[in-house]
């Protein structure tokens, strides 16, 4: 495995031969929700993780805001640099989103997307939380120790023990002049989500939607509704999984997008 820079974008490269593949992570997140899951796919997929801007070690905007369109741009500019002219999109939580965004404008460089457990639409509690979380300025913390104390899942529901949470945890802190934060800028909590359901008639691209058993954020409802509105879609269920799926049942994840890649479309 490999790290390098695509411009602001930071790529972590598993490498090999296989379908390319490029995996996006949630809010907050980084390439290492990938960490179990890639190696899974030697001789499969060529897989490549990018940190979206303003996560894990891509650089941070300046004066402008987070958005959609700015994330998209970052998997346009990792696709470049790569140099690959179709390849397999990957998505979790919020880089789900952005997949779905990237294949309603960008399809014709699809084999296909999947979107693995994601907010279809903003449910008001969780709005009021997010509003809270915006008002606040990016926590400094003294210390590591202090920081990895800290250090939650959202939503918290996992398989991980409390060594592996910890682990997780240290992919995501860095020292700075003023002391310890996170490798995430606060200020990507103000990203807007807007409800999905606009886009996906758009979305030519095959499209697979995943949802783990227990998931809080993705209702097998939803999910339902979701498959039923993408022209080429299709839906599957990993049991016993929470949100997280690539931390909590990597394997069952890793088996399930590699048999749908095999019947895409060469």
């Amino acid at each position: 495995m490999t790290s390098r820079k695509a411009g602001a974008v930071h790529l972590r490269d598993w490498g090999g031969p296989g379908v390319p593949v490029l995996l996006t992570h949630g809010m907050a997140a980084h390439t290492h929700w990938w960490d179990a899951v890639a190696p899974l796919w030697k001789g499969v997929f060529h897989a490549v993780a990018l940190d979206f801007r303003g996560h894990g070690d891509s650089d941070w905007l300046e004066n402008e805001a987070y958005t959609g369109s700015a994330w998209v741009d970052d998997i346009e500019s990792a696709r470049k640099a790569l140099g690959w002219e179709r390849f397999i999109l990957v998505g979790h939580s919020m880089g789900a989103r952005i997949a779905l965004d990237y294949a309603e404008r960008r399809s014709a460089h699809l084999r296909g997307v999947c979107a693995i457990d994601f907010l279809p639409d903003v449910y008001a509690s969780r709005e009021r939380k997010y509003e809270k979380t915006r008002s606040r300025p990016q926590p400094i913390y003294e210390n590591e120790e202090a920081m990895l104390a800290k250090f939650r899942l959202q939503p918290p529901g996992t398989l991980l023990d409390a060594a592996a949470l910890r682990a997780l945890g240290r992919h995501g802190v860095r020292q700075g002049p003023r002391g310890w934060s996170w490798k995430f800028d606060w200020r990507s909590f103000a990203f807007p989500y807007g409800p999905v359901w606009p886009q996906l008639a758009k979305i030519s691209a095959d499209a697979l939607i995943v949802r783990g058993e227990h998931s809080s954020i993705l209702p097998r409802e939803a999910m339902t509704r979701v498959v039923a509105a993408l022209p080429r879609g299709r839906g599957i269920e990993i049991m016993d999984a929470h949100h997280h799926i690539p931390l909590d049942k990597p394997a069952e994840l890793a088996a399930a997008l590699a048999a749908w890649a095999r019947e895409l479309p060469a």
